[in-house]
This record gives C-alpha cells, structure tokens and sequence, in this order.
C-alpha cells in the first residue's frame, strides 16, 4: 500500500514537472509571436509616415487650420468687458 502511494505522489510530481516545462515552451511561443507582429505593425508605421511625409514634400502643401465660423468675428463684435478684479489686478488672485 505504501509503494502504491508512493508511485501516484511521484507520477503528480512528474505530470507537475511536465506541464511546468510545457507552459515555458508556450510563453516563449507567444512572446516570439507578438515580437514578430510588433516589428510588423512598426514597419507598416513607418512605411505610411514615409509616405505621408513625401506626399506632403511632393504637392508643396502647407496644412492650415480650415475657417470656420466662430473662429471669425464680425466687426461690431468685441471681447466681452473685464470684471472689476481682472482690472484692477491685472487678472492675478489674492
């Protein structure tokens, strides 16, 4: 009875042995995987910023923010007046 204990303790042990050995191996599979798609992923980056770029070089464009409405005033507007503090200050708290 005792051997029979002691075979079932060492074959957990071995079957513990294994799948430890087994779960490295997979790490290392997954971690080469996601290396090689990062390095993928990086190249196409790069390729598309290069792209752009002589795109841009290419036409002479100077990007501009568009004009839109409220970014123009009209000529009766003007800035809203200042309070009393801001004035009397010069905008700085106490």
């Amino acid at each position: 009875m005792a051997n029979l204990k002691d075979s079932r303790a060492q074959s957990r042990l071995e079957k513990a042995a294994r799948e430890r050995g087994n779960a490295g191996v997979h790490y290392e599979v997954e971690a080469k995987a996601i290396r090689e798609k990062t390095a993928r992923l990086r190249a196409l980056r790069i390729a598309k910023e290069t792209a752009d770029k002589s795109a841009a070089v290419g036409e002479g464009a100077v990007l501009k923010k568009p004009v839109t409405k409220r970014s123009v005033k009209s000529i009766g507007e003007s800035a809203p007046p200042a309070s009393p503090v801001d004035q009397s200050k010069g905008g700085l708290p106490d």
